[in-house]
């Protein structure tokens, strides 16, 4: 069964010029097909009579439980210190006296595109390491493309 809000406009027009045209919900439903229930169109044709429009209407739905000053202040956070676990930005947060979830913080870093990472462990490099990494580069700065492409083949 298919929602009415997953109609496409073409759909929901159709739906609205054979209700005009004298068809009843029932055969609204069987013309426009892929499991569309009478209800279905009748809630649309209601709809329509009251707003003019077949449009769904804004401001439907949960709203967030964080203003996007808090988001803001989410993100900050993390990017300050990017080990802080959504636990602790949470305990910061209800300092300040925002009561969220920790799920919710997490839901605020994914939508910001700042997922978990885990850090890799490697050694640092020596003071010798890094002198001799810093000659090759300035010894090899100035190879051309086919000086690096004959090094590759030679390996």
């Amino acid at each position: 069964m298919q929602k009415r809000k997953d109609w496409s406009p073409k759909k929901r027009v159709t739906a609205i010029t054979l209700r005009k045209e004298g068809y009843s919900y029932r055969a609204v439903a069987a013309k426009i097909g892929c499991g569309v229930m009478a209800s279905a169109v009748r809630k649309l044709w209601k709809r329509y009579e009251e707003t003019g429009s077949v449009e769904t209407q804004a401001g439907r739905g949960r709203h967030k439980a964080t203003t996007e000053t808090t988001d803001r202040r989410i993100f900050r956070l993390s990017l300050n210190d990017r080990k802080l676990t959504a636990k602790k930005i949470n305990a910061v947060l209800a300092d300040v006296g925002v009561s969220v979830s920790d799920r919710t913080i997490r839901r605020r870093l994914v939508g910001a595109r700042l997922r978990a990472r885990i850090p890799r462990k490697k050694p640092f490099l020596s003071v010798s390491q890094r002198q001799k990494r810093l000659q090759w580069a300035k010894e090899h700065s100035s190879w051309t493309v086919d000086q690096w492409e004959s090094r590759h083949l030679e390996r």
